[in-house]
């Protein structure tokens, strides 16, 4: 078989396809300079600059900068911190993963119209499909609480933190059960690993000093 050059309208279609590839090569690379650019941004002294980073990672990032985003958590800017702290929940949600985002949201929709029960089970779908998603055993963990199941919701809080270290909404959701199980020195241990990460939560805090008052209580009996 013999080869032939090829024609003018091939000629056309590689020059167009070699085009593109080169536009979506440089796009490509400057979403990645961009990108780059934004996560600096964090660790700007400018509070308006931190506060834009936060918002821009919020629609954008991933699970990567989480630990930037978490260290903001701490700043001495409220809008800093709320931006931080929104944008953490939104990285967070996101599995990658369309089918799972349906599940997801299917299972919150449940919990929030008063069927937890229910949402257990569509949660533990989630964790089926994808054990590697922390988000997956948080919410569980969140739908067994409300059915007072809190000795399985602590189960899945221990395993978010093993997946996330950063997840402030866990170490929240641990404190809780253990005051459900009226176990006051592992609500008190769960509180402080929270306040760590959520230095300015007023509501931590509180369950702290309330804890921490009525176990001083306790030993004065004894």
């Amino acid at each position: 078989m013999t080869s032939r050059a090829p024609s003018h309208g091939a000629g056309r279609f590689l020059c167009a396809a070699l085009a593109a590839a080169m536009f979506w090569t440089a796009a490509s690379a400057t979403s990645a300079i961009a990108q780059q650019e934004i996560r600096s941004r964090l660790k700007s002294k400018i509070a308006a600059e931190r506060y834009e980073a936060a918002l821009a990672l919020g629609r954008a990032g991933v699970m990567k900068d989480t630990p930037s985003l978490a260290s903001l958590l701490a700043d001495s800017e409220v809008r800093v911190r709320e931006a931080a702290y929104q944008s953490l929940w939104k990285i967070w949600m996101r599995s990658g993963d369309p089918e799972i985002d349906a599940i997801m949201g299917r299972g919150v929709e449940l919990m929030n119209g008063g069927h937890p029960a229910e949402a257990v089970d569509v949660f533990s779908e989630i964790i089926r499909r994808r054990p590697g998603y922390a988000e997956g055993w948080n919410k569980r963990a969140t739908a067994l609480w409300m059915v007072r199941r809190y000795r399985e919701s602590i189960a899945d809080c221990i395993k978010v933190v093993e997946l996330n270290p950063y997840h402030f909404g866990a170490f929240s959701g641990m404190g809780l059960n253990y005051l459900g199980l009226k176990d006051f020195e592992g609500a008190l241990d769960a509180f402080k690993k929270t306040i760590r990460l959520l230095p300015h939560s007023r509501s931590t805090a509180r369950y702290i000093e309330i804890i921490e008052s009525a176990l001083a209580d306790k030993r004065k009996k004894i």
